[in-house]
């Protein structure tokens, strides 16, 4: 007997459980392929009679029956939609049952019965694909999109989706297609001088790696953003950073102390706030140390600031507010939320006058805008709900910056896109160096088809069988 390959395996009409197991409203079956209106006749029959033949993209409520015993099993709605105008370019339909296990599952077993089989693991993206309806950067959206887990990564995805990271390739490729036109016309005339033609192709040429490499830079700022954004408490020793970490967390994640210098790492743990998730990083405190290991401790703090979307600067309220004036100007250019802790521990008049003199000081010296200050108290859970609400605004200001964010969002395209910018600097190189035009022509047109490759335009079974293997069967 001869084993199909996913190639040939298209001629068979497909069909799979499309919501997830267990128990709910509705359930979701799906169908693909030829057979899809044969096999929607023998089971379905709307409850209107003179709705037969069923109308493509219309919502049809009706009944469900079992043909070969001809029992009904289901009140079911459908839609049947015929190919090309469907997501997978072939005839389709969808049935929805209530949602339980065992209708579901009988209805599905039906459906295998009359001439179709149950569908691999992202087939039907897999069909959309190869009959054009959209191409790889596109199915790899779909995923990313069906895995996001931050705001964040879901925008870069839909921007993938909605065809911006192909725009952008394309930009690359006709940026490589004019560099290349320069050296396939010194290699056509030999004998012609060109004006100024060194300096527009290594001109271009840069500025077509800055592009690929910032591109490819993406790639990491995509996987940080699963984790959500970033928020880092930083501050002086004692401060009650840790304090906050595990208020913000509710457990005892980072030990408290009144000694200086408890906390020498950094601690890092992940919640959801408002269902949002963020990375709350807790830091070491913010001082001059002649103990070697704290010094480290502190210089990573720099780093993760640096690196932070939000940073919490905890201060004593007790402590001079002139201590913010000359220290830290790495803040300035960050989203800082001031927290001015254990205000348990002032008389109201005294706290009144720390106030004012606070936010006068970060008015003054910190930003242009109004700042974002809580006065607080971990120890007695004083001003937690504040800071929290202050973080959420925040938090949507910066989602709603990434909108037009492009980047890359799986190791394929980072591959090809890393396969390509070595081609090119070859190629600079070469240029420079004098190398043979023909070799740098051919440098740059295997760079170019990483580009196809990255889209879709060239690939392998071995390719699709692994991008399309990480969908859930049904999708």
């Amino acid at each position: 007997m001869t084993v199909k390959s996913p190639f040939n395996r298209e001629i068979d009409t497909i069909c799979a459980i499309s919501s997830p197991p267990g128990e709910g409203a509705i359930s979701i079956i799906r169908a693909s392929g030829v057979n899809c209106r044969t096999i929607l006749k023998k089971i379905f029959y709307p409850f209107d009679k003179n709705s037969s033949p069923l109308k493509p993209r219309y919502f049809y409520a009706g009944r469900t029956y079992d043909p070969f015993i001809d029992s009904f099993i289901d009140e079911t709605a459908c839609v049947y939609i015929k190919g090309p105008h469907s997501y997978t370019g072939e005839d389709m339909f969808e049935l929805y049952p209530h949602g339980g296990i065992f209708n579901t599952r009988y209805i599905l077993e039906v459906i295998l019965k009359l001439e179709a089989r149950l569908a691999y693991n992202g087939e039907f993206t897999k069909r959309a694909y190869l009959n054009n309806k959209i191409n790889l950067i596109e199915a790899e959206a779909i995923l990313e999109i069906i895995k996001a887990d931050s705001v964040k990564t879901l925008l870069i995805a839909n921007n993938e989706l909605n065809g911006l990271l192909e725009k952008k390739i394309r930009k690359i490729s006709d940026d490589y297609i004019y560099i290349l036109a320069l050296i396939e016309a010194l290699i056509d005339f030999p004998d012609e001088e060109f004006k100024d033609i060194d300096n527009r192709f290594l001109k271009t040429a840069d500025n077509l790696a800055c592009s690929i490499k910032e591109l490819i830079g993406s790639y990491e700022n995509y996987n940080l953003n699963r984790q959500g954004l970033s928020v880092v408490i930083a501050g002086k020793p004692n401060a009650g950073k840790s304090s906050l970490l595990n208020a913000l967390l509710k457990k005892n994640r980072a030990i408290v102390s009144d000694m200086p210098g408890t906390t020498r790492d950094y601690i890092e743990d992940s919640i959801f706030l408002f269902n949002k998730p963020i990375k709350v990083v807790d830091t070491a405190g913010l001082r001059e140390s002649c103990d070697s290991i704290e010094a480290e401790g502190i210089k990573l703090t720099y780093g993760q600031i640096e690196k932070a979307d939000i940073v919490v600067y905890i201060c004593d309220v007790r402590d001079n507010p002139a201590d913010l004036s000359s220290k830290h100007e790495i803040l300035k250019h960050k989203n800082v939320i001031f927290a001015l802790n254990k205000v348990d521990l002032l008389s109201r008049d005294d706290l009144t006058i720390k106030k004012d003199e606070f936010i006068r000081m970060i008015s003054n010296k910190y930003t242009l805008e109004s700042p974002k200050t809580v006065f607080m108290s971990t120890k007695n859970n004083v001003g937690i709900d504040s800071l929290k609400d202050i973080l959420y605004d925040i938090i949507l200001k910066i989602e709603s910056s990434v909108k037009g964010d492009v980047g890359i969002t799986t190791l394929r395209q980072k591959t090809l896109l890393e396969k390509s910018y070595s081609l090119l600097q070859e190629g600079i190189t070469g240029y420079k160096n004098k190398k043979p035009i023909e070799l740098i022509s051919i440098d740059l047109r295997e760079a170019i088809g990483f580009l196809d490759e990255m889209i879709g335009g060239v690939t392998n079974e071995d390719i699709l069988d692994r991008l399309f293997k990480e969908f859930c069967i049904g999708k």
